[in-house]
This record gives structure tokens, C-alpha cells and sequence, in this order.
């Protein structure tokens, strides 16, 4: 009987050891995220040039027509007429160069579009004028810049 005892003892510490912990699960759980996202990420297409097939050319110059939403940044900076400097698949991708503006002195904003391509504003305007003039000086030190303009 108290070898019995003794038994029924060591069971119950041995199950009572065997509980999962749930901070393991999650920081292994992250873990293994992270890694798959950053594999996902190696093997992504980063950026995007945009065709100019796809552009609009008038006489207000070549631009782009798009339906947008603001994902980082202030609204402020997300007018009728923007220049964007690149466009991103990835959205880790995008918001680092879009972090990368800001410490630039770029007052940028993060934008996606219907086609959940990320594009990086880094300057915007009320008029095209204004952001025809603003790009000739932007194309030159990004030169893949263009005017995309904002549908509401």
C-alpha cells in the first residue's frame, strides 16, 4: 500500500511538471513568424517600377490616377496631387523606406491602392502645377518620381 502511495505520488508530480507554458508557445509562435515572414520577404519581388503604359498623358503633363488609402503618416500630407517617390509589393519593405523619408526631412505619407500596391508620398499639392514643379526638382535626386493623383 505505500509503495502505492509513493507511485501515485510521482505520477501526480511528473503530470503536474508536463503543463504547457503559454509564454514559450508565443515567443516560439513569433519566432517561427517572423522567420516565415522574413523568407516570404527574401523571396518577394521589394519594389515596383511603375510601366508608363499606364500612365495618362495630356497637356497637363504624364501622371497617374489612382484610389488611395492612408496607412502611415498625416492627412495633411495626402492631397489631390502627389509625388511619389516608389512603390513597394511588400509592405514591411514600405514602411521602411517610407521611415527612411521622414528622417530625410520628407514630410512622406504610406498610401495603398485598390491593387494593394504601397506607393511612399513625399510631397503633395493642391494644384498640378505646383507638383509638376515640385517634381522636376524631387526627379532629380529620385528619378523613378511621379505625379499620381488622388481619386476620392
Amino acid at each position: 500500500m505505500k509503495n502505492n502511495f509513493y507511485i501515485l505520488a510521482l505520477f501526480t508530480l511528473l503530470l503536474a511538471g508536463c503543463k504547457s507554458n503559454p509564454e514559450v508557445y508565443n515567443s516560439t509562435y513569433r519566432k517561427l513568424k517572423d522567420k516565415e515572414e522574413a523568407m516570404m520577404d527574401a523571396n518577394a519581388k521589394t519594389t515596383m517600377k511603375v510601366p508608363k503604359s499606364i500612365f495618362t498623358n495630356d497637356s497637363t503633363g504624364s501622371y497617374l490616377t489612382e484610389k488611395l488609402n492612408l496607412i502611415l503618416g498625416n492627412e495633411v500630407n495626402f492631397s489631390t496631387y502627389n509625388i511619389v517617390a516608389r512603390s513597394f509589393i511588400n509592405r514591411t519593405n514600405a514602411r521602411g523606406y517610407y521611415s527612411q523619408m521622414v528622417d530625410n526631412g520628407f514630410p512622406a505619407a504610406l498610401v495603398q491602392n485598390e491593387d494593394m500596391m504601397y506607393r511612399i508620398i513625399i510631397a503633395s499639392y493642391l494644384s498640378m502645377a505646383d507638383a509638376q514643379n515640385r517634381l522636376k526638382e524631387i526627379s532629380k535626386a529620385y528619378p523613378e518620381a511621379y505625379i499620381l493623383i488622388r481619386i476620392h
